[in-house]
């Protein structure tokens, strides 16, 4: 959603006495909240200027090679689309970014191996293992909360949709540590849900018991569902989700209510386009 406020929001800067140049100046602006892009092409479909002055835009097109959102997360392919789109007009002449209709469109993202390794590595993800507790797996010493600690995590994605990650849960309390190895099959229910499918864990290289598979893959599913985004005004399913060989390829539906309403953005800090 931010990507398309921040394309709706350039829109307020486009007014000319000889006419209304738009590709560039929202490129411009996506580019100034992204942390990098190797290449980025912005299209936007409009008919008459003065739709486009009154909050109408026919279709958006982003197509983006090498995009960082945040620093450390690299995606190969980020590619968004939308369908029509209806700005609230009153609050458009204030500065303002609101949804008279519901925004619909479809994101298509591709994720490698190599630059998911990278992000796994990156301060931002180690800052976040680190504040994870894991207690001790043996009864007699369940009063230990937090006596590992995740540490090397790589992932690998395989053929036939499934992915394997390996991580080392050091040992804070005695010498050694433990080699998780989990590799799953992954599938979705309803478009919303991610699911595990036939999923294997080792320690070590023996097989897990079921405490370890319930610590650390328990719950899964449900902390992975995109309903959670249904109380906020986003709708979101999945039409496609493939791994080959180094790769996640990922294509959504996304419906955005008009109820998201924008942080206004007014449009006198950049001024009309010359």
């Amino acid at each position: 959603m931010e990507v398309v406020t921040v394309v709706l929001s350039s829109l307020l800067l486009l007014i000319s006495p000889v006419g209304i140049v738009v590709d560039q100046v929202a490129e411009n602006a996506i580019r100034s909240q992204l942390a990098g892009a190797e290449s980025l092409d912005v299209r936007i479909d409009n008919g008459p200027s003065y739709q486009i002055l009154q909050g109408k835009v026919d279709k958006i097109r982003i197509a983006g090679r090498g995009i960082s959102p945040i620093e450390g997360l690299r995606f190969a392919v980020a590619e968004l689309e939308t369908d029509p789109i209806d700005l609230e007009f009153a609050s458009l002449r204030k500065g303002e970014v609101v949804l008279e209709e519901a925004l619909q469109g479809a994101v298509h993202l591709v994720l490698t191996e190599a630059d998911m390794n990278a992000f796994l590595a990156s301060p931002f993800v180690q800052t976040l293992l680190a504040d994870i507790e894991i207690g001790s797996l043996n009864a007699a010493q369940s009063r230990e909360h937090d006596r590992y600690k995740i540490a090397d995590p790589t992932i690998d994605f395989l053929e036939g949709d499934r992915l394997r990650l390996s991580v080392e849960l050091e040992d804070l309390v005695q010498e050694g540590g433990l080699m998780i190895e989990a590799e799953t099959g992954l599938d979705m229910t309803s478009g919303d849900r991610l699911i595990l499918v036939a999923p294997t864990l080792t320690v070590n290289g023996q097989v897990a018991d079921e405490r370890l598979v319930n610590l650390l893959l328990g719950d899964f599913s449900n902390r992975l569902s995109l309903q959670a985004l249904e109380s906020r005004g986003i709708t979101a399913r999945v039409l496609n989700l493939t791994t080959a060989q180094d790769s996640l390829d990922l294509a959504l539906w996304v419906r955005v209510d008009p109820s998201v309403t924008a942080t206004p953005i007014v449009a006198a800090e950049s001024g009309p386009v010359e």
